[in-house]
């Protein structure tokens, strides 16, 4: 709030300038009835005018209020979606392991928007009413000092019920927006895989869960409403005994002849500027309770601990790369109580290509994710040209690498604007170079906008080949030394896989090369292979070593050929069947 410090100052006058606004109309009820009663009919020119001018600043003054309390509001919340989208950016990829992406969009959107309007209605609101409220008893007390004493003594009573409800409303905004959160979540979860609920016809069951999330957060609601409720019950019963009892009293001090009527009316004006902020103060509060409870869930997102002070920068220029070297690298993640990697050695030079093979659960991704900065290891150490990794700023780290994940990575917006992900200065010419290496041009000019085609959340609206050859092509043009290829034909059909592979080869010339690999059959050309189980490297060496060397790797290789064999014999009988089945039907015809 501090960076508006001039919006707020103009607030601060709109609202004490409507304070006195307020004031003046009770003045003018006062003016306007002793006018009537003494049958000053010439008094009504001159009030006829003042009541134009006051209607006129009324206006104005409307306006300006409420167009900068918006307009802080709106910058406030645009501040606080910039820094916490920049943090955010700048967390380390165990903080996205452990949190979930909706949770984090409810905080960003939800949160956010909670936050903002605390900023400017209700915060502003929170000061004028009490500035109200006093300055309405101070000219009561003008009128006269007996009932402003009794109307003013309901004031502690409705800051005692503010008190004792604040507390309860806080804690239930909490566990109010963590429900909405765990919705989002959800949510995020479900619309994004529409095709896996339709085809495994799992909508009842989805629509359960969801009833269930959205129950909770009706009980979070039902119970905020009991707490309002009760609040405004105690604070309305209070406002308007006091009430009844000032005007009781008033009409008996105006029957006496000791106060004008004009006074009692605006007596009774001035009890609605006393009476209404201190009513209204409960809901006001609730409200805060209700933003600041949101603003800690933002600020648990902002204060938790960078990897980086500041985002890193794309390199300029390809690093020149010599030797990559694990020395005994073992790695537990966090809250976990086994190795996910041990004594893991192993020497790369400059052209090399290692393939890196075994079972699920092996370690294989965890390697990349240290190699890739992610996490750092917990005994050993990884060097680059003979330098620690651990001394070396993120952005210069990860400048060596080019990734290419299982799944393609691909964010929603044009092809171009993909592309530019992997060299953001990138020239149309190099990025059409990149799609004819790719194997991707061709398709990418059948779209109907090319370049600047639109692909949909993750890329959906292309084929999973063809994500695929956009996410090498992005690898293409980041031009890194070392590549880095995640079992990345291991979800693509024949066809598609052929492509991709032909992509892939273009793509490690002059590489050094490690690729995570799913289909044996494709790392045959290896300078080395690796086969890791539970986090270790079992057996090492080229494809014919470790054949003759009848292990781990024989026993893979082995088993994968003969299911390879026995899917294809399958596709081959079952087409024999078919041709078969036709002819016996075409004889029965006959």
């Amino acid at each position: 709030m501090l960076r508006h410090k001039g919006i707020y100052t103009v607030l601060v006058f709109t609202t004490l300038f409507s304070v006195v606004l307020d004031l003046t109309i009770a003045w003018y009820l006062s003016k306007i009835t002793d006018a009537a009663v003494r049958l000053d009919v010439g008094a009504f020119t001159g009030l006829i005018g003042f009541g134009v001018v006051y209607l006129l600043a009324v206006g104005l003054n409307g306006y300006v209020d409420s167009y900068f309390k918006n307009n802080v509001s709106a910058k406030i919340r645009n501040g606080l979606r910039l820094e916490m989208m920049e943090h955010t950016l700048s967390l380390p990829q165990s903080y996205f392991d452990r949190n979930h992406s909706g949770d984090l969009l409810s905080r960003f959107t939800n949160d956010n928007q909670s936050v903002g309007e605390a900023c400017g209605q209700v915060m502003i609101d929170l000061v004028r009413n009490p500035v109200l409220a006093l300055a309405a008893f101070a000219y009561l007390l003008y009128i006269n000092w007996l009932l402003a004493l009794i109307c003013f003594a309901m004031g502690p009573l409705l800051f005692l019920t503010g008190k004792i409800f604040g507390k309860a409303m806080r804690v239930n905004s909490v566990r109010l927006q963590e429900s909405m959160s765990r919705t989002t979540s959800f949510l995020n979860d479900i619309l994004g895989s529409s095709m896996v609920f339709k085809s495994f016809s799992i909508e009842r069951r989805l629509l359960k869960q969801y009833r269930g999330h959205s129950e909770s957060i009706i009980s979070g609601e039902m119970k905020r409403g009991r707490i309002e409720g009760a609040t405004g019950a105690l604070s309305s019963f209070l406002g308007n005994a006091t009430f009844i009892l000032a005007l009781i009293t008033a009409g008996f001090f105006v029957a006496k002849g000791s106060l004008e009527v004009g006074a009692m009316i605006a007596f009774i004006q001035l009890m609605n500027f006393l009476v209404g902020p201190f009513s209204s103060l409960p809901g006001l509060v609730a409200s805060m309770q209700q933003s600041l409870g949101a603003a800690e869930r933002i600020f648990e997102v902002i204060d938790a601990p960078a990897e980086v002070d500041t985002l890193p920068k794309p390199q300029a220029e390809q690093p020149e790369f010599m030797e990559l070297v694990l020395s005994d690298v073992s790695f537990s993640y966090p809250e976990s109580d086994k190795w996910s990697l041990s004594t893991v050695g192993l020497k790369l030079r400059q052209g090399s290509h290692v393939a890196i093979v075994g079972p699920s659960g092996g370690g294989k991704s965890t390697l990349f994710k240290l190699l890739l900065g992610f996490y750092t290891p917990d005994d050993g150490e990884i060097l680059i040209n003979g330098n620690s990794t651990g001394g070396m700023s993120l952005g210069h780290l990860r400048s060596y690498f080019a990734y290419v994940p299982q799944e393609s990575g691909l964010y929603t917006g044009s092809i171009r604007d993909n592309l530019r992900n992997g060299k953001p200065d990138a020239s149309e010419e190099e990025i059409i170079q990149a799609l004819q290496q790719a194997n991707a041009y061709d398709f990418v000019l059948e779209l109907p906008e090319g370049l600047g085609t639109d692909i949909g959340e993750h890329g959906s609206r292309l084929s999973g080949g063809q994500r695929q050859r956009l996410s090498i092509a992005r690898a293409m043009l980041k031009n890194a030394p070392i590549l880095l290829l995640d079992e990345a034909t291991a979800a693509l059909d024949n066809e598609s896989e052929k492509m991709v592979q032909q992509a892939i080869r273009k793509l490690m010339k002059n590489k050094t090369t490690i690729v995570i690999a799913h289909r044996l059959s494709t790392v045959q050309n290896a300078d080395v292979i690796l086969v890791m189980e539970n986090g270790e490297i079992v057996e090492r060496g080229s494809h014919d070593e470790l054949l003759a060397a009848e292990g781990r790797y024989h026993g893979l290789y082995h088993s994968q050929l003969e299911l390879e064999e026995g899917d294809a014999l399958e596709d081959w009988s079952a087409a024999q069947e078919l041709t078969g089945g036709g002819e016996r039907e075409l004889a029965d015809q006959r």
